[in-house]
């Protein structure tokens, strides 16, 4: 049995949420507050009264096995059955070796210790023969545990009983093993040390009292000495591994908890391993979880507050082409599903723009993620879906900022009014402009000097005239850049546009998209002439200069290319010692020059 479509209506918290074309690994995710535990609970719903789910919601679910088919007499149903006879659900299973019930892993699995118990001949029995209850698997997973626990010893003890009993002269007609059976605790085991290694557990014995393993080193130790994290996984797998469900519904809630990235990892490898045709439904915050999650799809549930209609939204494999503008994108729709406010800006991973922002953030205690997306091209292209995506996927919240680069005034504004003022805009050429301010430099280096070992620092006078030798030395270089983007900018997309007649020949579709092209061509010549491109020039270099003649100015501090210039103030400065003078002024904002110079970029914080 599966699950193919729930159709909530009306649910608690949930006002229409609808889960199609389930596939066996259905991760669900949102902020908190949303309804993932109430979809959870909703499932929980139609175990626990007979197949019958809240009034006004609709479940499809699908027969997996050729008894199903039979028994139903179809290979899917709806949910609510028009036959009263419909009974499926209330049956009795087995405790071990379960078939088609639903089967629960809160997220309560917190157990410090595990002890098997003491035994009496007549307390081993047959486990694997014995029925649940109603609410074995669907109880709080730390509540059975214990009893999950016992019956693995059991299970031992039965099994040495069964090759002891032919040498014990059992009497005639007692079931007697006549072949060395499968030790049914070494599935165990082989898991644990799987998802655990290099720890390897200690085979179970008759006298044993809890679970051991062997560490790193080789010392027998005990369950309770396991992480914490360790410690959830073997709960959540020693559970599904003696229960080994076939044909089941497998909730698990917030798989994550206390688990380190790879752990994680290892844990949903193994799940997937477990049992035959069983569909797992994960409710997580894991970015981890999620970001790789795309060939099975993803459900993003959305707060009703900000939806009309239904408030699940999937991503999958197939749509996610869609989202490719997006940089990092397995690693960053986790954040979305955690509502989190997401700022992409320039650069890669150890860039100053990513660092930068992330210290300021921090300081401020802004809850945004910084997420580097290698360059402005990808901003810019980001900034123009933004809205797109807001409408399509819950939890985005999208903002860009990037360099000013070699932009006019009014490219800066037409880029942000078509991002709808998601995309903003640094008003420096580079982040590094930023901290091109003599006196904030200078003090950075007054509280680097001794630890650096520097005898003298060079004067705010003389700090501002390094600068101004530097500028002076790119100005040609600067303006070239500034003349290259006004070109490109005005040019746009070299876009043939023509209209082709009915009957239209191929050579006639080739002379017309030549002929397009050859008109471009000339339009382009005759708007970016040789007279032209010289007044452009002409016009930057003047205005660099002109920054910077009587002075390290505010236009200088804007114009130039901050990021060549700032290498070579901190390298003359810093006579190749290793330090961040960023990072100092950044440090030191209680100063009225540091909070001067980086509060342009805080600002922009605090209006996201």
């Amino acid at each position: 049995m599966r699950i193919k479509e729930l159709d909530i209506k009306k649910y608690e918290v949930i006002r229409e949420a609808k889960f199609t074309d389930l596939s066996d690994f259905v991760v669900v995710a949102g902020p908190n507050g949303v309804g993932k535990t109430k979809v959870k609970n909703f499932i929980s719903h139609i175990f626990a009264h007979n197949g019958i789910p809240p009034s006004g919601s609709t479940v499809i679910i699908q027969a997996t096995n050729a008894e199903e088919v039979t028994e139903w007499g179809a290979t899917e149903v709806t949910l609510p059955h028009p036959t009263p006879a419909f009974s499926f659900f209330s049956r009795p299973r087995k405790k071990i070796n379960t078939k088609a019930r639903l089967i629960n892993i809160d997220s309560a699995r917190q157990l410090e210790t595990v002890e098997f118990g003491q035994f009496n001949v007549s307390d081993i029995g047959a486990p694997e023969e014995e029925d649940a209850d109603q609410t074995y698997s669907t109880g709080r997973v730390r509540d059975r545990f214990q009893t999950i626990c016992k019956d693995i010893k059991r299970l031992k003890l039965k099994l040495l009983l069964d090759i002891a009993n032919p040498l014990l002269g059992v009497p005639a007609g007692t079931s007697v093993t006549t072949i060395m059976p499968l030790d049914p605790t070494l599935k165990f085991e082989e898991t644990f040390n799987s998802v655990l290694g290099p720890k390897k557990m200690v085979s179970i014995k008759h006298d044993s009292n809890t679970f051991q393993y062997t560490d790193e080193d080789g010392t027998v130790r005990s369950y309770n000495e396991l992480s914490s994290g360790e410690r959830e996984v073997i709960i959540l797998i020693f559970d599904l591994l003696l229960q080994n469900p076939s044909d089941c519904i497998i909730v698990i809630d917030e798989p994550e908890i206390h688990l380190h990235p790879e752990l994680t990892f290892r844990l949903i490898k193994t799940l997937k391993s477990i049992g035959e045709r069983n569909q797992f439904f994960l409710f997580t915050h894991s970015t981890d979880i999620i970001g790789n999650s795309f060939d099975t799809g993803i459900h993003f549930i959305k707060p009703k507050t900000t939806v009309t209609g239904n408030q699940v939204m999937r991503v999958d494999s197939e749509n996610i082409k869609d989202l490719s503008l997006i940089p990092n994108i397995r690693e960053t729709i986790g954040m979305f599903s955690l509502g989190k406010k997401l700022i992409f800006v320039e650069g890669a991973v150890s860039s100053i723009d990513r660092n930068v922002f992330t210290t300021l953030a921090k300081s401020l205690k802004k809850d945004v993620a910084i997420i580097p997306s290698d360059s402005c091209t990808n901003i810019n292209n980001m900034s123009l879906v933004a809205e797109t995506l807001q409408k399509g996927i819950h939890g985005v919240d999208l903002f860009m900022v990037r360099d000013r680069d070699s932009l006019t005034d009014t490219q800066v504004s037409t880029f942000t009014t078509k991002s709808g003022g998601k995309l903003f805009f640094l008003p420096f050429y580079h982040i590094e402009n930023t901290f091109l301010v003599p006196n904030a430099l200078h003090f950075a280096m007054q509280k680097v000097a001794v630890q650096l070992g520097l005898s003298s620092i060079p004067s705010v006078a003389e700090i501002e005239a390094k600068l101004i030798e530097i500028a002076r030395g790119r100005i040609k270089e600067t303006a070239i850049l500034y003349v290259k983007n006004e070109v490109a900018f005005e040019a746009g997309n070299f876009s043939l546009s023509i209209s082709i007649p009915a009957g239209s020949s191929n050579t006639q579709i080739i002379d017309a998209l030549n002929l397009s092209k050859d008109k471009l061509i000339s339009d382009h010549q005759t708007k970016f002439t040789k007279a032209s491109i010289e007044t452009r020039f002409n016009f930057w270099c003047t205005e660099l200069e002109n920054s910077i003649s009587s002075g390290w100015s505010v236009n200088a501090r804007k114009l130039f290319y901050g990021r060549t210039i700032y290498n070579e103030i901190q390298a003359w400065l810093l006579h190749s010692r290793k330090a961040n003078l960023w990072e100092v002024i950044i440090s030191e904002e209680s100063d009225p020059i540091c909070l001067d110079t980086v509060k342009t970029l805080k600002d922009i914080l605090l209006s996201i």
